[in-house]
């Protein structure tokens, strides 16, 4: 038997591909979320609770009580979500690794590394306020860990794109291009953005488990290539060997009137750009190229959006 992980949330993207990972290294694998997919098909070693994280009550009648070599929590979003878990299970864990994001840094020109400084005022719109409390959640962990002497490690990742991805970005372009639908352009859009494959994440999440240099840091995820609408419109065409049936021209002016869902920042002052050479460097992780890992992001959406 491997080591005994607990895992929150997991049943979704980020969480699932780890997940397939982590059974492959005959990991003991336990899972705590609200029960909605089931993990069961990955194997023997699998065990189950449902349960709502943010409810005390609900945590205790798992009636959970064991060590774990690590909690890898996926699904932490509100102050005090990981607090709760301590307060509402009888567990230790020799190290919990927790998925932040890379929007934690304060906005500023340059590219992030991970003593960059973080946001330091509280905003309010809907994407800042998340990153915000992401912010929070880091150093609640933080706290835990010094209070009850376990390591952690915080992984930020950029835009996370691959199979199983149910944010509305790559599979929006991706069934545009199958089905024949209109692909916004936006002319006078100036904003950058970069990726991070799925599977590196879930790479650099076991590495985190195996690796002792991981403990008390925080590691930005990360592929090196920038890009920006017009260029990641290409790749998509370019791998999935379709060209845009119809691209609809449009300025930022009219894609924020008409509230368009373009899912990348579109100008300069929202862009953020950050060195994930830390995580390649101190856990090994080989970044997936933005071409290689759309091809078979395409490949695996391709049967879905497929009329």
């Amino acid at each position: 038997m491997g080591k005994k992980i607990l895992v929150i949330g997991g049943s979704y993207f980020c969480g699932r591909v780890f997940a397939m990972l982590a059974a492959k290294e005959n990991y003991e694998l336990t899972f705590i979320n609200r029960g909605r997919y089931s993990m069961k098909y990955l194997g023997e070693n699998i065990v189950e609770y449902k349960a709502d994280r943010r409810d005390i009550q609900s945590l205790k009648s798992c009636g959970l009580k064991a060590d774990f070599d690590a909690v890898v929590d996926f699904c932490a979003y509100e102050p005090g979500d990981i607090n709760n878990l301590f307060e509402g299970l009888s567990i230790s864990t020799k190290k919990y690794i927790y998925m932040s994001t890379a929007d934690v840094y304060r906005r500023a020109p340059g590219i992030k590394t991970e003593v960059s400084p973080r946001t330091d005022t509280l905003p309010t719109d809907e994407a800042g306020l998340y990153a915000y409390k992401k912010m929070l959640l880091e150093d609640e962990l933080r706290i835990a860990a010094a209070a009850s002497g376990f390591a952690f490690t915080i992984f930020r990742p950029a835009f996370v794109y691959g199979p199983y991805n149910y944010a509305p970005r790559e599979s929006v372009y991706i069934r545009s291009l199958i089905q024949k639908l209109p692909v916004y352009n936006p002319t006078d859009a100036s904003g950058k953005f970069q990726m991070v494959y799925v599977k590196d994440v879930g790479q650099a999440i076991i590495s985190a488990i195996e690796n002792s240099v991981s403990a008390n840091k925080a590691y930005n995820l990360s592929a090196p290539e920038i890009l920006d609408y017009p260029s990641f419109l290409h790749i998509i065409e370019e791998v999935s060997g379709i060209k845009a049936a119809q691209v609809i021209d449009v300025t930022v002016d009219e894609v924020n009137a008409q509230n368009l869902p373009l899912p990348f920042p579109l100008t300069e002052y929202e862009s953020e750009l950050f060195d994930g050479s830390l995580a390649a460097e101190e856990l090994g992780i080989n970044y997936t190229g933005i071409k290689d890992g759309m091809t078979k992001t395409f490949n695996a959406f391709r049967p879905v959006f497929k009329k």
